[in-house]
């Protein structure tokens, strides 16, 4: 009997293991973005050309309260910087309008994600203290 127990309890483990493995290594959509992870990914990737804590702009506009925001560039096909939006032109910007001078190296799916979870973070905190996502600017 005790042989048995020994032998349920390991498979156990084993699926536990397993399970936690799958979770962190095998990204899915039951992933959700983490906007932490996102605001790392955008002071290394971003912030040498964007202001992420201020509207004005630097190299290019600034970030901060950017998402849900109109476009203040024209020739970009989108009326909202929602997820789809800035994923598309985080995928791509020079997919989305030829001519921009905007340059970005590759992000993967989930560094977009996140980032994009990062600044609509920020736009949030900047609503609730009762801040404007009005200001000019978009990516």
């Amino acid at each position: 009997m005790d042989r048995r127990k020994g032998g349920q309890a390991g498979v156990l483990r084993s699926v536990l293991v397993l399970g936690v493995l799958s979770m962190l290594l095998l990204p899915g959509p039951a992933c959700a973005a983490d906007a932490a992870r996102g605001a790392i990914i955008a002071r290394v990737r971003c912030s040498a050309c964007h202001f992420l804590n201020r509207p004005e702009h630097k190299l290019g506009p600034g970030l901060l309260g950017i998402y849900d925001r109109a476009p203040s560039i024209s020739g970009v096909p989108f009326k909202r910087w929602d997820a789809h939006a800035l994923d598309a032109w985080l995928s791509g910007p020079r997919k989305v309008k030829v001519n921009t001078t905007m340059v970005l190296p590759p992000l993967t799916p989930r560094d977009r994600a996140d980032v994009i979870a990062y600044l609509k973070q920020q736009t949030r905190r900047l609503m609730a203290s009762g801040g404007s996502a009005a200001s000019p600017g978009s990516p």
